[in-house]
């Protein structure tokens, strides 16, 4: 009996060796499998709908001399427009990752240009004015990339802030004989939240703010007081996200020490 169990241990150690071995593998590959599904799970995107909001800006100059007043006024205004907004986004830790945007809306420029000449009294010379508008219809295209640092957040909540910078891609459709595509260096900044629905499918809410200097589409015919001004256009956001691998915040932590 002695022999028969020392031969069958002699026999089942090389198995063991084995088992063990593999048991040791797969130990090893653990972490790297769960970094791989962390990095998956940090990944995502979403599609949202977003409102145009531009404030108009009205500088205004005067010129003070011995002769009288002269004034100038530029204005640059955008009407309202709605747009699409869609997001690449990826998590490097628990509380920094990046955001790839590509947006577009369709929206109308509008300008003007007017001035005045107020003499000193006794006049000189008679008063003055004048005054000339216009407007050109253009399509915007939206390309920035941004760091994004994430806030406080809870079980379903997540909170974050962004900023980076891209261009803005203006391709008029009116007056397209006389003015030109043009693009424009912005700077992209914002704020928002994420609601979890379930592991994969969620809700985002957003504000998102441009600034930039606004087009005059290099004209060639000034029928258009065109003028260049830097501006803010303000994006409400509201919009689905999915994220590939599903949340798994936990994991996401240790990845992140």
């Amino acid at each position: 009996m002695q022999f028969r169990l020392g031969s069958f241990l002699y026999a089942a150690f090389p198995l063991f060796l084995l088992i063990q071995a593999n048991a040791d593998k797969a130990a090893a590959q653990a972490p790297q499998q769960t970094q791989r599904r962390d990095a998956i799970s940090g990944m995502g995107v979403s599609v949202g709908i977003f409102g145009q909001l531009t404030q108009a800006r009205t500088p205004i100059t005067s010129l003070q001399d011995s002769n009288g007043l002269f004034t100038t006024q530029k204005s640059q205004s955008a009407s309202p427009s709605a747009g699409v907004l869609g997001t690449f986004h990826q998590q490097f830790t628990r509380w920094l990752g990046y955001n790839v945007n590509v947006g577009y809306t369709r929206f109308t420029e509008n300008y003007s240009y007017g001035t005045a000449y107020i003499p000193s009294a006794p006049p000189s010379t008679a008063s003055s004015s004048s005054f000339t508008r216009g407007s050109i219809g253009t399509n915007v295209v939206e390309t920035t990339v941004a760091i994004v640092a994430q806030g406080p957040r809870s079980r379903h909540f997540t909170t974050f802030a962004q900023f980076g910078g891209g261009g803005l891609f203006f391709v008029p459709f009116t007056h397209s004989d006389a003015y030109n595509r043009q693009v424009r260096p912005t700077m992209v900044f914002g704020v928002g939240m994420n609601y979890r629905l379930t592991d994969h499918f969620g809700i985002r809410a957003e504000y998102r703010g441009l600034f930039y200097k606004s087009p005059d589409f290099a004209p060639t015919l000034n029928s258009v007081p065109v003028t260049r001004l830097f501006t803010v256009t303000n994006q409400p956001v509201f919009g689905l996200t999915y994220t590939f691998g599903g949340r798994q915040p936990m994991r996401m932590a240790r990845l992140g020490k």
